[in-house]
């Protein structure tokens, strides 16, 4: 059974993607088995299920002993949401993913080689599970809840080598010899489709590994995601410039309407049927320690374990969120991560989603808060007393008070004046602050490690999806209810108690928001939601603005309000976090991008791969 795809079983399933009660973590491996005489009861489908579902953040897979750079462990979090114009990479290091977020990937970059052998993998391990499926006795009715779960899996695995590679070779044998050639985008979002609705058809709200599984309505909203997706490609027409020289990426058998119909047709149902709500407290989707919370939001996560003895966690170096180190937090270097003043200033300054997801670096002062779920938190200290040394924009060195010959200083000035500053003369860093892990002493890991489960799919996502999908279906004011929804909970949020309070802020946001053109507005109103959760980038590929979106970021000044801000706060960057990072991804980028570089190390070992125009 080797394969050039690296496709061969990890029977020694890592079982690592658990949740906080997952005991199935615990089960002794089974490195030395074969297929052929390994799956003889249920208990043995179950777990071939079980190293589907790790393989989405796993960091091992055969032959292949450090493969996070491949998985939601650590590289999918720059594939899937670089290179955009929400970050960049701040630092001269080229061999941690950084590459992504400059667009300087190139065939032998390490997270594109290992995402292509991840997620083959997974898709090979659901394979096995289909096909022994009928050679173990169980209930008809559990057979098929097993072949609806392995069948969304591998949807989800295909659907995100097609986003980011194009047609790639349909693989629907665990034994392949792996010489398969590419399939075109058609067949593949083919497969895709039907798997989905498979699984929409057949699962219920209940799934067969407890706290991980897909249900019925995760599976409904994957198909409303990769309807949005193929309908805006279609109507965008995006990658028609490279058809010619690559065929099989070709999107003009869409049928855009048709895609937005179904969208809205599973997305209503949706809606309207599943047990999920928004959370009141919409950071208790980001927390390590939220577990319970996420799943009143999250309708599919990449699950990391609590316990150390149920599994292993991910390095916490690599993290976009906001930078510390010390005895109290988790060794966390958030300033690799620069988010780029656009989408900074993209928010009002009352919307309390902006001074949660972008955030000062802790070692320069925090707060400890308590959160929901019991656990305490770091949150950079907004309000310091003492304030921060103020410099002259001209000379860089600390302005001194001439009465007091001591050095003059202003209030933090990310958050605290009114020109909203991004980026101080101080040198206060602004990071990507949405994920928050807890003190040191409360989990077991140590201090560069994280137990932090990552949202794949939110509710509030769901909401947007579904005003994207009436909007093309011709209903602009119902879509525009559903995307509102998702402003509310936030105007709701961080201790505005009274109607009235909520309902005033709302109105004001949403006067602040209000964009003429829909799909405008909705672009924006999901960059504000879902900034740092690897939307972004695809947003802007669907609708044909990446180009535009990188060649306009601006690396002079930190804002586009010049003659309107508090000049001590705001300079020039000649230098610094900013120009670096957007200097890089604007000297990079190039339109044929869209698509990821097939590797050399998969076209040396299967002669039939094509490469996708402009490698």
């Amino acid at each position: 059974m080797k394969s050039k795809y690296l496709f061969f079983l990890s029977t020694a399933m890592l079982l690592c993607c658990g949740c906080e009660n997952a005991g199935f973590l615990n089960q002794a491996p089974w490195s030395q088995t074969s297929p052929e005489n390994f799956y003889q009861k249920e208990g043995d489908i179950k777990l071939a299920l079980i190293s589907c579902y790790e393989t989405i953040n796993t960091h091992k897979i055969p032959g292949k002993g450090n493969a996070q750079r491949g998985s939601y462990a650590q590289g999918l979090i720059y594939i899937m949401n670089a290179p955009s114009d929400d970050m960049g990479a701040a630092t001269a290091s080229g061999t941690d993913g950084y590459e992504m977020e400059w667009a300087s990937f190139v065939e032998s970059t390490e997270c594109v080689r290992d995402f292509w052998k991840v997620f083959y993998t997974g898709i090979n391990r659901c394979n096995i599970v289909l096909a022994y499926l009928d050679k173990v006795d169980m209930s008809d009715e559990t057979r098929i809840q097993y072949c609806a779960e392995a069948r969304f899996l591998r949807a989800f695995f295909y659907y995100h080598l097609a986003w980011n590679f194009g047609g790639v070779p349909l693989v629907l044998d665990y034994a392949s010899s792996g010489d398969e050639p590419r399939s075109s985008l058609k067949d593949v979002y083919q497969l895709i489709l039907e798997d989905l609705d498979y699984a929409w058809e057949h699962l219920s709200g209940n799934g067969l590994v407890a706290g991980c599984s897909i249900t019925k309505w995760g599976a409904g909203a994957y198909i409303g995601r990769i309807c949005n997706y193929l309908a805006a490609c279609k109507r965008s027409g995006i990658g028609t410039a490279y058809v010619a020289q690559q065929p099989l990426n070709d999107l003009s058998w869409v049928d855009a309407d048709a895609m937005s119909t179904k969208a809205r047709t599973i997305l209503a149902e949706v809606v309207e049927g599943a047990p999920y709500r928004l959370n009141d407290d919409f950071m208790a989707n980001f927390r390590e320690c939220s577990k319970v919370e996420q799943n009143i939001e999250c309708l599919f996560l990449s699950q990391i374990a609590l316990a150390g003895s149920e599994g292993w966690w991910p390095n916490s170096y690599f993290l976009p969120t906001s930078a510390s180190a010390g005895s109290d937090f988790p060794v966390v270097y958030g300033g690799r991560h620069v988010p780029f003043p656009r989408a900074f200033y993209m928010y009002n300054c009352k919307d309390p989603r902006r001074d949660r997801f972008f955030t000062g670096r802790i070692t320069e002062g925090f707060e400890k808060e308590k959160a929901s779920d019991g656990y305490t938190y770091g949150r950079p200290n907004y309000q310091d007393p003492n304030g921060v040394i103020q410099y002259d924009s001209e000379t860089g060195e600390p302005v001194t008070d001439p009465q007091t010959g001591e050095s003059v200083r202003i209030p933090n000035p990310l958050y605290e004046t009114p020109s909203q500053t991004y980026l101080a003369t101080s040198g206060v860093q602004c990071c990507p602050g949405k994920f928050q892990l807890t003190v040191l002493d409360a989990l077991q890991h140590t201090y560069q490690q994280h137990a932090l489960s990552y949202p794949l799919m939110r509710l509030a996502d769901v909401y947007l999806m579904y005003a994207e999908a009436l909007y093309f279906c011709g209903n602009e004011p119902e879509a525009r209810e559903w995307m509102n929804k998702v402003l509310w909970r936030a105007a709701a949020a961080e201790g505005r108690n009274t109607a009235a309070e909520q309902e005033a802020l709302y109105q004001e946001l949403l006067a602040a928001y209000h964009r003429d053109n829909f799909v405008d507005e909705l672009l924006e109103s999901r960059e504000r939601e879902l900034v740092f959760e690897f939307s972004r980038k695809w947003d802007l590929i669907r609708f044909n603005r990446i180009d535009e979106a990188i060649s306009s970021l601006n690396n002079q000044i930190v804002q586009e309000l010049e003659g309107r801000f508090d000049p001590r706060y705001i300079k020039l960057q000649s230098t610094g976090v900013v120009k670096y990072a957007i200097d890089n991804l604007k000297e990079n980028w190039a339109p044929h991008k869209i698509w990821l570089p097939i590797s050399e190390e998969q076209r040396g070992v299967n002669k039939n791969l094509e490469q996708n125009p402009g490698w």
